[in-house]
């Protein structure tokens, strides 16, 4: 009687690669609840524009350090969201194609290394913008008002901390998503392993270009003064 050989599963796109759909939901919610606020709201109340100057008055009276504190906050955590949803994506993808070719498991890992990376880069600013919050004795003046240097400095680590988290986010996407796609590659053929691994390696270096963007942003904030 005849053996039927094993068919082993082809590897194939798994759900987790969804990752910019659900970017783009978040977006198209985002910009919802902007135009809710901003355009529905104020038309409904009789005007065409919300009064900014008393919103500007409500956002420069929130402490400085605060938004710094913030600002590093989402630093930290988006870098983090992206490094998991990178190591997700990629190692779902790793896992299934392994079975097919099982020899492409030790190789591949070098996908989960990069997508970790992004998680340090945020670790590693988040600890230089930390070294930045520092009270002086002009930080806050006889009326209670925080000094011009003191406002600066914690809008500037509040962009800054926006900036690498969301730039990290991107790359940890993007890095997830070619190393699934270069795992599904090597499975079928390990003469595509280098070639896709070289478009890998350039999109990690969005996450440089973002730490770089916050050292330069931040290598110049004194909140003591």
């Amino acid at each position: 009687m005849p053996v039927e050989p094993e068919v082993l599963p082809t590897p194939t796109r798994l759900p987790p690669d969804d990752a910019m759909y659900v970017v783009g939901k978040l977006i198209t919610i985002i910009l919802s609840i902007v135009i809710l606020f901003f355009g529905v709201f104020p038309v409904l109340s009789g005007t065409v524009f919300p009064p900014f100057s008393a919103l500007w008055s409500i956002l420069e009276s929130i402490s400085p350090y605060a938004w710094s504190s913030v600002g590093i906050g989402l630093g930290i955590s988006l870098s983090i969201l992206g490094a998991a949803w990178g190591i997700l994506t990629s190692g779902a993808s790793i896992s299934g194609a392994a079975i097919r070719a099982p020899e492409i498991r030790s190789k591949n890992l070098i996908s989960i290394i990069f997508c970790e990376a992004v998680a340090i880069y945020g670790v590693i600013l988040s600890i230089i913008m930390m070294g930045k919050i520092q009270a002086g004795s002009n930080t806050v003046s006889a009326d209670g008002t925080y000094s011009y240097m003191t406002r600066i400095g914690g809008y500037t680590l509040f962009c800054a901390g926006l900036a690498v988290g969301i730039g990290n986010m991107a790359c940890g996407i993007s890095v997830g998503i070619v190393g699934s796609s270069c795992a599904i590659a090597d499975a079928h053929s390990s003469s595509l392993f280098v070639k896709v691994l070289v478009i890998e390696i350039f999109a990690s270096a969005l996450g440089i270009f973002a730490v770089i963007t916050g050292i330069l942003m931040a290598q110049k904030v004194d909140m003591s003064k």
